[in-house]
């Protein structure tokens, strides 16, 4: 009887113990999909030159170098600089609101919130493919941008230049500002950021000289929708140019001046 309430004993133990390990397992894999899926830490997808990033929760930690895919594990706020000829990007792999972040060289950010920025000085390119709100902050403006697509700011004397490069971004000053679509310049100045007449900037031009855009080993996740749009924008201005000359009256001809040489000039 000894001998069988002992067994007995033993496999309730037992049964305990399994019951046990799989809770205990079933709360931890439950607590890396949450971290998985909820906000996984920001990583270096690419460096040239030197980048840094400064903890402002914490100023005691010691300024970390960065290098290629090293996770950002610092709490917000934190700050992300570049020397002077180098390039960062980091890959922000939330569940929700993927996005691509490029600092140019020479720039200063200071991290806030998932898409909450105070640029000291310098230029990023942001670009993801999915609704977001974006807050940019500087000394003298602040802006809060909602739209999906990609854009560059730079931090000017007076606030900010953005640049779309594609996609369509509306700024929350106004419910009568019109939409920056794709091409669009515009500067927004003042402390509310209050924005300019949009300006037109050549989109292959851009793609091709940009170094936000073509000094990185991969592609941006948008790649596929910046080629697209400058095609979308080459065949525009080259329908208006073709109805421009094909469109012409009789009475108001189009008249084209014949340069005279520099020795007629001279006479």
């Amino acid at each position: 009887r000894t001998i069988l309430n002992s067994f007995i004993m033993g496999k309730s133990q037992m049964q305990l113990f399994w019951r046990l390990s799989i809770t205990i397992f079933l709360a931890v894999c439950e607590g890396y999909g949450q971290t998985y899926h909820g906000n996984p830490n920001p990583f270096v997808s690419a460096v040239t030159g030197k980048a840094f990033v400064v903890s402002k929760q914490n100023p005691d930690l010691p300024t970390q170098k960065l290098d290629q895919n090293n996770s950002i594990v610092y709490q917000a706020p934190y700050s992300l600089v570049t020397s002077k000829e180098s390039f960062l990007e980091i890959k922000h792999q939330s569940f929700d609101q993927p996005y691509t972040m490029r600092m140019g060289q020479s720039t200063g950010v200071e991290f806030r919130e998932n898409s909450k920025f105070y640029i000291f000085q310098g230029s990023l390119l942001l670009a993801g493919l999915g609704e977001m709100s974006w807050s940019l902050e500087s000394n003298v403006s602040k802006v809060e941008l909602t739209g999906s697509g990609t854009l560059i700011a730079e931090v000017i004397p007076v606030g900010f230049k953005i640049l779309v490069l594609e996609g369509s971004f509306s700024t929350l000053t106004s419910v009568d500002d019109e939409p920056m679509e794709s091409g669009d310049l515009v500067l927004l100045t003042g402390e509310k950021g209050k924005p300019s007449q949009k300006i037109k900037i050549e989109l292959p031009l851009l793609l091709s000289t940009s170094r936000l855009i073509n000094h990185f080993p991969d592609p941006l996740i948008t790649q596929s929708r910046l080629i697209s749009a400058a095609q979308v924008q080459v065949l525009r201005m080259k329908s208006k140019y073709n109805a421009f000359i094909g469109g012409v009256s009789e009475d108001r001809q189009l008249r084209i001046w014949k340069v005279p040489s520099e020795q007629k000039a001279d006479k």
